[in-house]
């Protein structure tokens, strides 16, 4: 029934998604509809859909990370102080940026599986740690970033910035990676029966270390394009990253059980919240109701889950 259910999610968010746009559009003709409105709620969906590929590998595989909004704004920092304060080329400071995120992903993944330091702790604590280290290393953050390292982020093409397009191909990667390839299926086995996998061969281990990688060096990924895409590099970026995302792959028919989960019911996650996000900006709905509004979606869907999970 949980499969069922992970397998339906999609589809309902399809439907959600059609209602909730043909609504906006109906409210809201001067705005919603609009070219520049549709260009956002797509590049909206940029840093989501890189962030939640990796929030989704995890899950998968029976684990999350909640320190991916820390790493998203250490790396950016990273990338702004070296390209701006110690003149490093801007493709080597957007690279050195990405791997630092490899590095606290590494770092993660190592504590987790060889501390055996439940992953919940484990990246709550880096979360903690890596927002004070990027206060230290830059309390006002770096802005006006030089030119040469803005068309990382900002670079139009057929109407969207370049952050979408780098989404959509990490999204059609990871899709083809997770079905059709047989080191990523592993990830699956591993969250429906880790005890299973490892008899059947599979290093558990080393795979969810992997797993960590990949979503740290997506987060550095989305940290050094939104500092280049704004020009500046903002301490407090990805502040609720976490919650939004966790949010998102679980709409799109993840598990907090493992085991179950597609990339594009993510994305659908990710494009679902978007709306939601941009009808309660049109709206004029308080930021504080924002914020609620996610964490009541987030309850219903870990519910829905749950109630499967019990039921299955």
């Amino acid at each position: 029934m949980s499969i069922r259910l992970a397998q339906d999610r999609p589809l309902i968010l399809i439907g959600l998604i059609v209602i909730l746009s043909a609504w906006m559009a109906i409210s809201y003709p001067e705005s919603f509809p609009q070219r520049a409105n549709i260009a956002a709620v797509l590049l909206d969906t940029a840093q989501g859909g890189i962030l939640t590929v990796g929030m989704m590998i995890l899950l998968v595989s029976g684990v999350f990370d909640l320190s991916i909004g820390s790493i998203l704004a250490f790396c950016g920092i990273v990338a702004g102080t070296l390209v701006k304060d110690m003149g490093v080329p801007s493709l080597a400071a957007f690279l050195i940026g990405i791997a630092a995120g490899s590095v606290i992903g590494v770092i993660n993944g190592l504590i987790v599986t060889k501390l055996r330091i439940n992953a919940l702790i484990t990246t709550l604590a880096m979360a903690g740690i890596l927002r004070g280290v990027t206060q230290l290393v830059s309390s006002a953050g770096v802005a006006n970033l030089p030119q040469n390292f803005r068309p990382y982020g900002q670079t139009v093409f057929f109407g969207l910035q370049s952050p979408f397009w780098v989404m959509a191909v990490v999204v059609v990667l990871a899709w083809f990676a997770m079905t059709r390839t047989r080191f990523f299926r592993q990830f699956y086995y591993i969250g429906s029966n880790p005890g299973a996998a490892d008899l059947a061969g599979i290093k558990v281990d080393r795979m969810i270390l992997y797993g960590f990688v990949m979503m740290g060096t997506l987060s550095g990924l989305a940290g050094t394009l939104l500092a280049s895409r704004l020009s500046n590099a903002v301490v407090l970026a990805g502040v609720g990253t976490e919650l939004r995302t966790i949010t998102a792959a679980i709409l799109g028919g993840a598990s907090l059980s493992g085991g179950v989960g597609t990339i594009p019911g993510a994305f659908l996650g990710v494009l679902f919240m978007s709306l939601v996000q941009n009808a309660l900006i049109i709206g004029r709905v308080p930021v504080f109701w924002q914020s609620i509004v996610v964490g009541v979606v987030l309850l219903v869907a870990i519910g829905v889950d749950q109630l499967a999970q019990s039921n299955q």
